[in-house]
């Protein structure tokens, strides 16, 4: 299966709404509207809630042709490790240097800042949306186990890895199972593995679950049993929906009683649309798919720099003016991080696998 456009549209909307929701205070108590960035972009957070399903089809799709273990942990290094480690380094360089070194070291190797606070973001990571890159790897893990224990259910063994652990540790501390994304349950300081344990147990995860869950059934989804007729009117719904709860001040939060739902609403009415029409190519859509990635990582960097150093053009600045150069300043970086370091270390990652299979060395990892 090729790309899906909607996808990969959805997901360079979800990393510029991220940006557009930490910048929502340059817009703050500078116009008649005292809180107009928190109308306009208090819901961007949503954001990651829809990358965390993407993400989940995503890995379901890419994985639809039977490959080794292996190659799959190849590919997600070499997508995501180099823009993340650069971006890192830069951070704690010029950034982050007054930080404590054990905050420093815990960011690197993806270990969010104090399991005591609420999930499902512990604080947070030194690259602030970084925190979200522990779930993905968590994800990954699991799914590595489930491929090599068989690839055709290599959906449904991920997500009993998944929910299995979370479910009981909840009921064994809680004695119930929360969905929301702050649903990881008190556990005793003291408590052998108590970050581990309170991490495995965020709800959060479930999203991973249902972006691989809509993938089989897009997939085993006719097209032709989606006529126009049924797939326009839920597309144009589920944005009506969508908008609706963007611009409530309610459900919020992360997980699936909140932005999770919004997330889900949105996605299943374009993945409905896209099985029965053909969505041209659009470049600005394409461009910021094709950047999502590097701009999720980078921006909270740019921004943090911004702040340190305060250049007369930035300290100068308020209002939209502001909310423009930041916004102009992290797709630029962006671009140029994608560019110089994604695509080629991407383009790394594909050779080492071509080599792999010319060498006959991938049956041995299967």
């Amino acid at each position: 299966m090729g790309k899906v456009r909607s996808i990969h549209y959805l997901r360079g909307m979800a990393a510029l709404l991220v940006v557009f929701f930490h910048f929502r205070f340059y817009l703050n108590g500078v116009y008649a509207q005292k809180d107009l960035g928190t109308i306009l972009f208090g819901g961007g957070a949503f954001g990651v809630d829809l990358f965390f399903i993407i993400s989940g089809f995503i890995i379901a799709m890419s994985t639809e042709r039977k490959s080794s273990p292996f190659i799959f942990v190849i590919r997600r290094f070499f997508r995501i490790y180099p823009a993340f480690i650069l971006t890192f380094l830069v951070g704690a360089y010029f950034v982050y240097y007054s930080l404590p070194t054990s905050s420093i070291l815990r960011s690197m190797f993806f270990i969010h800042k104090d399991y005591s606070l609420d999930s499902p973001s512990f604080g947070y990571n030194v690259l602030g949306p970084a925190w979200t890159l522990t779930y993905e790897f968590y994800f990954y893990f699991t799914f590595v186990i489930a491929m090599s224990i068989s690839h055709s259910y290599r959906i449904l063994i991920s997500s009993l890895l998944i929910i299995a652990p979370m479910l009981l540790i909840q009921l064994a501390y809680t004695g119930s199972f929360d969905l929301s994304g702050s649903g990881s349950p008190s556990i005793p300081l003291d408590t052998s593995c108590y970050g581990i344990l309170r991490f495995i147990s965020s709800p959060i995860m479930i999203e991973f679950i249902i972006g691989m869950f809509i993938y089989d059934v897009y997939k085993k989804t006719s097209s032709t049993t989606m006529s126009l007729y049924i797939s326009k009117p839920i597309l144009y719904t589920s944005i009506g929906i969508f908008l609706s709860l963007y611009f409530q001040n309610k459900y919020y939060g992360f997980g699936l009683q909140g932005f999770g739902m919004w997330a889900l609403v949105l996605i299943i009415g374009f993945l409905f649309f896209e099985k029965s029409n053909s969505i041209k190519e659009n470049k600005t859509l394409s461009f910021l798919g094709d950047i999502s990635y590097s701009l999720y990582l980078t921006h909270y960097v740019v921004i943090n720099a911004f702040d340190l150093y305060q250049p007369s053009i930035w300290s100068q600045s308020s209002g939209l003016s502001k909310f423009f150069l930041a916004t102009t300043s992290c797709l630029v970086v962006a671009y140029i991080t994608y560019n110089l370091i994604e695509k080629p270390f991407i383009k790394i990652g594909k050779s080492i696998e071509s080599k792999l299979k010319t060498m006959s060395i991938n049956p041995i990892f299967s």
